[in-house]
């Protein structure tokens, strides 16, 4: 069974108007906020579909987690990460929040919310989709 199989794309997201708000806080998982303290902060990004969700995750995990320079040539980040957008997709599709980081240092929250959930207003956080050279 491949990784597409075991993570297939749904549709439940759309069918509960689900989007999500994206955190990044400088902690650890187990010392991060709790998820209604996370949602009364204004979000870093709204993000409005599973691949958008995937795109900011993997954008965020290459950044906090890139090889240290040697020297002054630039190195290409060729690390893949296509199974982790697969299960990120995949998980973002059930209208499910993920949570992950990088261990004792960074939490990334992207949290689901309905139109129920949602304040009617982001205060200025930056709505889907991504920035230009955000995406793969």
């Amino acid at each position: 069974m491949t990784t597409e199989e075991d993570w297939p794309v749904e549709q439940t997201w759309s069918m509960r108007n689900t989007h999500w708000h994206a955190y990044v806080e400088h902690t650890s998982l187990d010392h991060a906020s709790p998820r209604q303290v996370r949602l009364e902060r204004t979000p870093e990004e709204v993000l409005t579909s599973p691949a958008e969700v995937a795109a900011w995750l993997e954008v965020n995990l290459r950044s906090a987690t890139r090889p240290e320079e040697t020297g002054k040539k630039r190195v290409k980040d060729e690390r893949d990460f296509t199974d982790s957008n697969r299960v990120h997709a995949s998980l973002a599709s059930r209208g499910e929040s993920i949570y992950t980081g990088v261990k004792g240092e960074l939490t990334l929250a992207v949290e689901a919310v309905t139109p129920d959930e949602c304040r009617t207003s982001h205060d200025g956080a930056d709505v889907a989709p991504l920035k230009a050279g955000r995406r793969r």
